[in-house]
């Protein structure tokens, strides 16, 4: 079974993380994959990067309405199989990654998701701040979040959704795409316990405190509209998983 990824990166006034993005996904030893780059009109000189130096690497530059608009704009230009969503300033942890979630896929075929962990670092010292994804409670507590960076998709689960992401959120569209892969009876994840990516503090999600509240209000709404009362329990166990992604570090010895 041929094992190809859709790496997907959205991008605004951002060149900088872009480019470390970018080195990262040029150094996987695993080269099949097409790594698509949505800018939406970045003013940054993002534009004026040399795409064409970078190994299967597609850049398409247009107005969008937001991280998650531009998401549902990416995902068009996707011609292989298997979704990952690498943002601007995301990593992947090492070289060997794409190897390695290949390597789970093929031993797992009967799945359609499949989800490692996220290293969230402070990029300023280098510091890890939170280990997202790793540990029973995001396989056993049902409804759990998993870290978007880290979470792989199979395109033909994704195109039976109206649209892949709600681009009227600003904070939590991809959790409330989990949840309705859930609803929808599309949600069939191989829980690994490889890290997989690396995502730097200060995204849409994290920049702030007032965001990451925004994150909660948001999460609150569309899972009432999805769960009616059991959303009560969906925006805790956000909150409790969030506790203990901050505990999870005392378990990584070393971080690279």
């Amino acid at each position: 079974m041929n094992i190809s990824f859709s790496i997907i990166t959205v991008t605004y006034n951002s060149k900088k993380e872009l480019l470390e993005t970018i080195d990262s996904v040029q150094s996987q030893e695993n080269k099949n994959f097409i790594h698509i780059i949505k800018d939406g009109l970045s003013t940054d000189k993002t534009n004026e990067i040399d795409f064409s130096k970078f190994k299967n690497t597609l850049f398409h530059r247009s107005k969008d309405n937001g991280i998650y608009d531009a998401m549902n704009q990416a995902i068009k230009f996707a011609k292989n199989e298997y979704i990952i969503y690498l943002n601007s300033g995301d990593k992947f942890l090492s070289k060997k990654t794409l190897n390695k979630l290949s390597k789970e896929i093929k031993n797992n075929p009967s799945f359609n998701c499949y989800c490692g962990g996220t290293l969230q670092i402070d990029p300023l010292n280098n510091r890890l701040r939170r280990v997202i994804g790793i540990s029973r409670f995001y396989k056993y507590l049902p409804y759990s979040q998993l870290p978007h960076p880290s979470f792989v998709v199979r395109k033909s689960i994704l195109y039976q959704l109206k649209n892949p992401f709600d681009s009227r959120l600003k904070i939590a569209g991809d959790y409330k795409q989990q949840l309705i892969l859930r609803k929808e009876k599309l949600w069939k994840v191989f829980y690994s316990k490889e890290i997989i990516s690396i995502m730097p503090i200060g995204g849409v999600s994290n920049k702030n405190k007032l965001s990451i509240l925004e994150g909660y209000k948001e999460t609150l709404i569309f899972s009432f509209k999805l769960f009616n009362f059991l959303s009560i329990y969906i925006v805790c166990l956000k909150l409790l998983l969030n506790i203990y992604s901050r505990i999870s570090i005392l378990k990584i010895k070393k971080y690279p």
